[in-house]
């Protein structure tokens, strides 16, 4: 076997990974997706991360493309695996969301459903055969319940209350606010005019997460309600014949147990034959998975979620 490419695309960041029994595993970094007028644009990255790779045509057998954002915006799946191709030959090439590679990576490639939470929350589960189930993901106006989004928004929402008197419980949130954006009157402009808002309301979650961690009460129940949003995705997410097995990923996880331990116990409460686990890999290596079950051809595609080029006839 040549060896599999592996590839992760975010908002933040790109990273690419070459595994080959042939040799010593190769990595590579380049920058974030990027949003133009037609919607995201991928395939640049891709092809730059190929070349920091060394890769030519026959050093790979399989590769799995995952990616942030909505897969029919901009360059779609196709594009992505016609890229692939044309640097590395006609090999099986899967485009999938990250939800999908995080999931497995996750999962060790096994099927259940997984919540993923960072700026954004979305849950999946699956069968890892015709049942692919989103939940959530829809963005911070419109859902991503329980993502650091979402919990720096309710946090400064309580910072604003308590600048304007309308509560006295949420004196340190305020102060956090102030360290990090100034005060509530510029934030505001900022956050309405920005397009990485989703972002700029993320960060707070580290402040809030911080304080809920310290013992403040306010920020605990914030967080406490996130882990219950969580809770709530992946129950829905666990649709039969989807097995009861879960787990979670995603930076906002950091904080460790003062979110894992609400989630379990949150989840335990709604699907009590469900079997929460720590995450066993991330996103890249459930794109490696990914890449071998199409090298195998034991991968079908489920658009918009999962695409798989098969390789040549």
């Amino acid at each position: 076997m040549a060896g599999t490419l592996a590839v992760d695309l975010g908002g933040s960041g790109s990273r690419a990974r070459w595994t080959s029994t042939a040799g010593p595993q190769r990595t590579a970094t380049g920058g974030g997706l990027r949003v133009s007028g037609a919607g995201l644009v991928a395939v640049p990255l891709v092809t730059a991360l190929i070349d920091d790779l060394g890769l030519d045509a026959g050093d790979v057998d399989g590769a799995c493309v995952g990616l942030s954002g909505l897969l029919t915006l901009g360059d779609g799946a196709h594009a992505i695996a016609d890229a692939v191709r044309e640097r590395l030959g006609a090999v099986p090439t899967v485009v999938a969301s990250d939800a999908v590679t995080s999931s497995v990576g996750a999962l060790g490639g096994e099927p259940g459903a997984v919540v993923l939470a960072g700026t954004g929350c979305t849950a999946l589960g699956t069968d890892l055969a015709d049942t692919w189930h989103k939940v959530d993901g829809w963005g911070h106006v419109l859902g991503d319940a329980g993502s650091g989004s979402w919990i720096g928004a309710r946090g400064l929402t309580a910072a604003f209350e308590q600048h304007d008197g309308r509560r006295t419980d949420a004196a340190d949130l305020l102060a956090a606010a102030r360290s990090r954006f100034g005060e509530p009157e510029a934030l505001t402009r900022e956050i309405y005019t920005r397009e990485d808002r989703a972002g700029l309301l993320a960060s707070f979650a580290a402040d809030v997460l911080d304080l809920a961690r310290d013992g403040d009460a306010v920020a605990g129940d914030v967080v406490g309600a996130a882990a219950r949003e969580q809770a709530r995705s992946l129950a829905a997410a666990l649709l039969p014949p989807v097995p009861p097995r879960a787990s979670y990923t995603g930076g906002i996880f950091g904080a460790g147990e003062i979110l894992t331990v609400p989630l379990a116990a949150e989840l335990a409460r709604l699907s009590p034959d469900v079997v929460l686990e720590a995450p066993l890999g991330g996103a890249l290596d459930g794109a490696e998975l990914l890449a071998l079950r199409a090298v195998a051809g034991t991968l079908a595609s489920h658009p918009p979620l999962l695409t798989v080029v098969a390789g040549p006839a």
